[in-house]
């Protein structure tokens, strides 16, 4: 198995996490590696390589874990990817007074890698990574090898925060529970299971030919298809996570196909992957840059862009107050076109248009 399936893996079955943040950590030289979920209506949630968890406990009985200016600092930076601790760190927070930087002599670590992903529900998904005091800095090869894991990071993510780092049961009833409309299928694709949730998209998420799961809308279909495990499947889909109309034309659903690897394998019944939905609101409200940026793994530039459109802005206006060419607009909303599976500004905006996370039960 790949890091990249254990991260999937470890989405449902968080004890392990740490083993899987320590085989990350190796990827980029760490020493340690720490995941933090961070939002005031929950208590404190993480996990991370046991040679920090001591420090992680200490931290989370105090105020500082809300407060936290760096990563506050850090998520106003809007960042779409790891960045180094000088980034979003006071020259004035660096002493052993400081909670934060005390954290960082606990351990031993004169280095700092961190990036954040906002989860539809508003809560902040926190991923650090350390090097050891005396060793040299993260180098710009090694945080570009970490920038690839981030967008299966936001999708384990999205699960692991639901979950709140805690072992997912024995179906998908579970995730109905956190309200999550959720289906296991076989490694060929055929529905195991659904949970009530799921069931009631049964108009736009449907029974196809020999059990097989299929969209109502063709565009969607074929994304759904392409993501969906198939017999002796090998490599990665090259989206897994797509925006839906519903049937009433005004809402949509963002679509996750996750992999389901060993202990999660187990969990759900020998499944190969779940189909997990967060939905829109029905207010029309604008999405914010963050959930898009966290779903579709927007950067900030294509992230902005699409909320300038579906906020009624032109290409033309969007480039006036960017100051750049209107060709350098259409370029990054082409890769927002291909990341989000739309090709019309039109079907891009009613996608877009009210986006938050499916309703808390």
């Amino acid at each position: 198995m790949s890091v990249l399936d254990r991260i999937y893996e470890a989405a449902f079955v968080p004890e392990l996490w740490p083993k899987v943040l320590g085989e990350i950590a190796e990827t980029a030289a760490a020493n340690s590696g720490a995941i933090l979920i961070i939002d005031d209506r929950l208590p404190p949630l993480f996990t991370a390589t046991p040679n920090v968890l001591d420090t992680l406990e200490s931290f989370s009985q105090t105020p500082f874990w809300y407060k936290n200016p760096p990563a506050h600092r850090l998520r106003k930076l809007k960042y779409p990817g790891f960045i180094e601790r000088a980034d979003f760190f006071r020259d004035d927070e660096r002493n052993s007074g400081n909670p934060y930087h005390a954290n960082m002599e606990k351990i031993g670590a004169d280095w700092q890698i961190a990036t954040i992903i906002d989860m539809p529900e508003g809560e902040m998904a926190l991923f650090t990574f350390e090097r050891n005091r005396g060793l040299p800095d993260f180098s710009k090869a090694e945080l570009a090898n970490l920038d690839v894991l981030r967008p299966h990071l936001a999708r384990a993510g999205v699960i692991a925060t639901r979950l709140q780092l805690q072992r997912a049961e024995a179906n998908v009833a579970a995730m109905n529970a956190m309200g999550v409309p959720a289906c296991v299928v076989t490694a060929s694709g055929v529905v195991m299971s659904t949970n009530a949730l799921f069931d009631q998209l049964s108009h736009v998420l449907r029974p196809a030919a020999f059990g097989r799961l299929s969209a109502k809308d063709r565009h969607a279909d074929k994304l759904l298809q392409a993501a969906m495990p198939t017999p002796g499947y090998t490599q990665t889909p090259p989206t897994r996570s797509f925006p839906m109309h519903l049937d009433d034309g005004a809402r949509a659903i963002v679509v996750h196909v996750i992999p389901l690897y060993r202990a999660a394998t187990d969990i759900f019944n020998q499944g190969a992957a779940m189909v997990a939905v967060t939905g829109y609101s029905v207010d029309g409200n604008l999405p914010p840059d963050a959930v898009l940026r966290g779903l579709f793994d927007l950067t900030v530039a294509e992230a902005a862009i699409a909320t300038d459109l579906t906020a009624g802005k032109t290409l033309t206006d969007i480039a006036g107050q960017r100051g750049v060419a209107v060709s350098t607009v259409r370029t990054h909303l082409a890769q927002v076109f291909r990341k989000t599976g739309t090709s019309q500004q039109g079907q891009l905006i009613a996608l877009l248009k009210g986006i938050s996370g499916y309703p808390a039960p």
